[in-house]
């Protein structure tokens, strides 16, 4: 094991993320003054490009970055480390801490987690030149996401976004979606979502099945339905008991690709732009610090 002095950390944390994160901040600081190891503190900004370029120069410099917050800052940092050696570890502290959900048990603890040395390579997703941890969506979700792009605040963001979802909803029609793979679809569709992780929005398991290190990810396509089967069928994903609706599908693959032009895409909650695109897997992409009982 090396020396602790050998190691430095790099703390990325969200200033916008939930009381909890000065807590984890300053338990994290203190184990790492007592260790006698290296450490630095970077608070993101709202400049996305600005962020990208500190952490890029940070790259080579670290040997361990902690992410503290939620979907979006670990999204950020996803994409500076993609394929690179560096160990990195997540505190959750946002909003939905859907891809915490893939990892954390009620026992563990992500302070130990993140001090410790065990990593496990796994797998992101690939949306264009793009990387996402969890869950790139189109259609419905796309929408409400693309609704919440650059507005202001972020800090109450979750409830904007039920807010937002629920009026959508009312008078959501329902997209055409050209999509090739191993197999083809073209038809009207509520939801396409292709996942790495099992949940999003906040805890629902729109991808019960899916693993962050099978080499694969899960396409959950929900189609056409009324009103009261769309609230039905999203009252059955939060215990991943859709699967058996007449309106939804269900594979894995390794590509996918979406030709239908102009619609939004939200990947781990943040948007990215619009189709056409290419989603793919991008095997062990990505050093992850786990809990033991996940290794």
């Amino acid at each position: 094991m090396p020396s602790p002095s050998l190691r430095r950390f790099l703390i990325v944390i969200n200033p916008l993320a939930s009381t909890q994160a000065d807590q984890y901040l300053q338990r994290l600081s203190a184990a790492l003054v007592t260790r006698g190891t290296s450490y630095e503190i970077w608070h993101t900004t709202a400049n996305e490009q600005a962020n990208m370029r500190h952490l890029n120069e940070c790259k080579t410099q670290f040997s361990d970055w902690v992410v503290i917050g939620g979907d979006g800052t670990f999204n950020l940092v996803v994409n500076v480390l993609a394929h690179s050696p560096v160990r990195l570890a997540l505190i959750p502290c946002g909003s939905g801490n859907d891809f915490a959900r893939n990892l954390f048990g009620k026992n563990d603890d992500p302070v130990a987690v993140a001090l410790g040395e065990h990593t496990q390579l796994v797998d992101l997703g690939l949306c264009n030149d793009r990387f996402f941890a969890n869950v790139l969506g189109i259609g419905f979700d796309g929408a409400v996401v693309a609704s919440l792009y650059d507005k202001q605040p972020r800090r109450f963001r979750r409830w904007r976004y039920l807010l937002i979802a629920l009026s959508q909803l009312l008078g959501y029609r329902e997209q055409q979606v050209h999509l090739h793979g191993s197999r083809e679809k073209q038809a009207d569709c509520f939801i396409a979502a292709f996942a790495n992780g099992r949940y999003f929005g906040g805890g629902m398991q729109i991808a019960p099945h899916a693993r962050i290190d099978d080499g694969k990810l899960d396409c959950c396509w929900i189609g056409k339905a009324n009103l009261l089967k769309k609230l039905y069928y999203l009252g059955r994903i939060f215990q991943g008991r859709h699967l058996q609706a007449e309106v939804v599908e269900y594979w894995q693959d390794q590509e996918f690709v979406i030709s239908s032009p102009d619609l939004p895409i939200e990947g781990d909650g943040e948007f990215f732009g619009v189709t056409p695109a290419k989603v793919q897997v991008a095997v062990k992409a990505l050093n992850l610090k786990v809990p033991r009982h996940l290794q």
